[in-house]
């Protein structure tokens, strides 16, 4: 009997932490093991009990001394806990983040999902301490051995000749994440009256979603046939809610659901509002899109261009209520095949090897 290749995947995060890098780690799994490979992940919460918040308190301590240096430490502190612990033998590694990576003789790929220093907007950052954060970056970057991957054309092209300024020399990839599309493709779009709305992410700053209530309110104000549906938890919560109860806006605020859940949420709505200031990829776009509906966003996001129906030059209330109420077009199709699991996990293995 064949002895299944074994592939080690690292994630310097706790796995109850939902996002993108977390969401992209699990379809991986599934991919690989789909292609008859033997898969281990390791994340924090695979450390044993006494070591497995060392590099969060490493990350509070040097911020509190040289902020925001201590994002780019902690993952390097975990680095050194995952080669003690689960450095061991295996025919793939599979790092999700730069800060992660070390060279070894194991063929590996380090997956560049974003980096600390374009995603500070919570924090107050001057421009000497994000300068000092970039080179430490740039460093780690140039270090890598082995093939480096972002997730899409737009963002590796945002990286390397705006935030970067070309300064970084090694060549990165672009691979695309991919998703199990089999629950988009059993489940019929319920027709409706165009109106409803919805929401998928994070409830924190970077996300915008007090914006995304003030685009609403006012399109509930001149047109109370509007309803917006939102799904996801997060710091600003409180402020969320508050905002709903105050304007008696028809808001549910879902929390976090399943993912079948998700995507029966979707097939009841017809318009997807990705308030974000940034992305590199954005799995929500993507699956609004593959539930026909018809998204709007801003246009500077670094997501590939097909995932946006209606791109909005700024973050004006009445530019999005304009978009929204003028729009009469039809939901453009993409190329679902680039986002499958099956592709993604083939070109993360080819890429490695």
């Amino acid at each position: 009997m064949t002895k299944k290749k074994q592939v080690s995947i690292f994630y310097g995060g706790f796995t109850f932490i939902v996002g993108g890098v977390n969401i992209h780690l699990q379809s991986l799994r599934d991919g690989l093991e789909q292609q008859g490979y033997q898969v281990n992940v390791y994340t924090l919460d695979s450390l044993p009990l006494l070591i497995k918040y060392i590099p969060h308190f490493t990350e509070k301590l040097i911020n509190f001394f040289k902020f925001p240096l201590g994002f780019a430490y902690k993952g390097i502190v975990t680095k050194m806990l995952f080669r003690i612990f689960f450095g061991k033998k295996a025919d793939y590694f599979v790092f999700e983040d730069i800060y992660l990576s070390w060279n070894t003789n194991i063929p590996s790929i380090t997956m560049l999902h974003a980096v600390w220093s374009d995603n500070l907007q919570s924090f107050k950052t001057s421009e000497n301490q994000m300068k000092a954060l970039k080179q430490k970056e740039i460093k780690l970057i140039e270090g890598v051995h082995h093939p480096i991957a972002t997730v899409s054309q737009p963002y590796l092209d945002f990286l390397k000749f705006d935030h970067f300024s070309e300064q970084i020399l090694k060549q990165i990839h672009h691979l695309p994440l991919g998703i199990n599309q089999s629950d988009f493709i059993h489940t019929q779009k319920r027709l409706s009256m165009n109106k409803k709305i919805i929401y998928i992410g994070a409830l924190e700053s970077r996300k915008n979603v007090i914006f995304l209530l003030e685009v609403f309110k006012k399109l509930f104000e001149f047109d109370n046939d509007y309803a917006l549906t939102v799904i996801g938890d997060g710091p600003d919560r409180n402020i969320v809610e508050k905002f709903i109860v105050t304007y008696n806006l028809p808001v549910r605020l879902l929390g976090r659901i399943s993912h079948l859940a998700v995507v029966e949420e979707l097939f009841q709505n017809d318009l997807y509002l990705h308030s974000s200031t940034k992305e590199s990829f954005s799995y929500a776009l993507l699956e609004a899109k593959l539930a026909g509906l018809t998204t709007f966003a801003y246009s500077g996001l670094q997501v590939p261009s097909e995932f946006i129906d209606i791109k909005i030059s700024d973050y004006d209330v009445d530019s999005w209520f304009d978009a929204i109420t003028n729009n009469d077009a039809m939901p453009a199709k993409i190329d679902s095949n680039k986002y499958t699991i099956e592709a993604m996990t083939s070109n993360t293995i080819t890429m490695a090897g």
